[in-house]
């Protein structure tokens, strides 16, 4: 039986590739992209997916839905860290995040015990798996430091399920404090995002004078220090060994825990607020203690059960899955 999948996102293919890479040769399908430059993966078609009987692997509930109306049997791996926003009325059941409804999948592949808890209580009969997650494998290390450091500030893009999932730049201090690295000569400053924002955040950095990196994996190969707000890179960045800083807006709820991001992990960097002094907090991240190591190690532990392997892991589980 032939497995194919489906990734309508370049993110989708970040994370849905590695798995598709390391199936086995009869058991590898077809994988199908809209994002023709996709680095590493030359044989993707570029193309519809058709009707067809094939178990089929997608990264969203929108790409689900989609292989559900093709009439094929559908996994859904995280495309992220497994975040989710339960913690909350608005937010908790929807279709995009574990836990939510609407994601009838046969089986689930997650990074780590939060967003699979969340699953298997809503979908009892669907097979749940923890892999970790296939995309860290992939991202490049940096091993020696720049100088002036390379400092990449990131935002999500303005989602707005609730006030957890909407962008820091909403808050004007954190415009001006990026406004701010970007006239500092400690380091010098790149800037990125979601790539459903990436249109307007260009934009937005070259009003700053910042250049913007649109790939995630170049961000990796040239940033010492990543400052983000609550986008599934934090973590992965974090994976690399390299320090963050976390970004939390005057609207995100501490009374509110929705696990990972909110509240537990948030400890994988240094915390800054709107009214926080940015730049300090960059300096204290740059000089990345022991303590704060661990602290990243630990939050690390929480979003991510293993960090290696996890491609392997999955195209092991799809094939018994598929032939089940």
């Amino acid at each position: 039986m032939k497995i194919d999948a489906i990734a309508t996102q370049p993110h989708f293919a970040d994370h849905l590739g590695p798995v598709w890479l390391a199936l086995p040769t009869e058991a590898r399908g077809t994988l199908y992209i809209r994002d023709r430059a996709h680095p590493g993966l030359p044989n993707a078609f570029h193309a519809q997916p058709t009707r067809s009987a094939n178990p089929t692997l997608t990264a969203s509930a929108g790409d689900l839905a989609l292989a559900r109306r093709l009439g094929r049997p559908g996994a859904i791996m995280e495309h992220g860290c497994g975040q989710s926003f339960g913690g909350g009325r608005k937010g908790s059941q929807h279709s995009s995040y574990a836990g939510g409804t609407g994601r009838d999948a046969q089986l689930f592949l997650h990074p780590g015990p939060h967003p699979a808890a969340r699953d298997r209580a809503v979908h009892p009969d669907a097979r749940v798996e923890i892999v970790g997650c296939p995309k860290l494998d992939t991202l490049p290390r940096k091993p020696v430091r720049s100088k002036p450091p390379v400092v990449a500030v990131s935002f999500h893009w303005n989602c707005r399920v609730c006030p957890e999932t909407q962008w820091a730049l909403a808050d004007k201090e954190f415009q001006r404090a990026v406004a701010d690295m970007a006239k500092s000569r400690e380091w010098t400053l790149i800037g990125h995002g979601h790539p459903r924002a990436r249109s307007a955040l260009e934009r937005w950095f070259a009003r700053q004078k910042v250049e913007f990196v649109p790939t995630f994996d170049e961000v990796c190969r040239r940033a010492d220090l990543y400052v983000n707000d609550a986008s599934s890179t934090l973590f992965e960045f974090a994976s690399t060994g390299r320090p963050v800083v976390v970004m939390n807006t005057s609207f995100y709820r501490r009374n509110v825990n929705h696990g990972l991001r909110f509240w537990e992990a948030a400890s994988v960097g240094v915390q800054v607020g709107p009214k926080d002094d940015m730049l300090a907090a960059v300096r204290r991240a740059l000089a990345d203690p022991p303590a704060q190591q661990a602290a990243r190690e630990r939050a690390l532990d929480l979003v991510y059960a293993y960090r290696t392997g996890a491609a392997e892991r999955a195209a092991a589980v799809l094939v018994d899955w598929a032939g089940a």
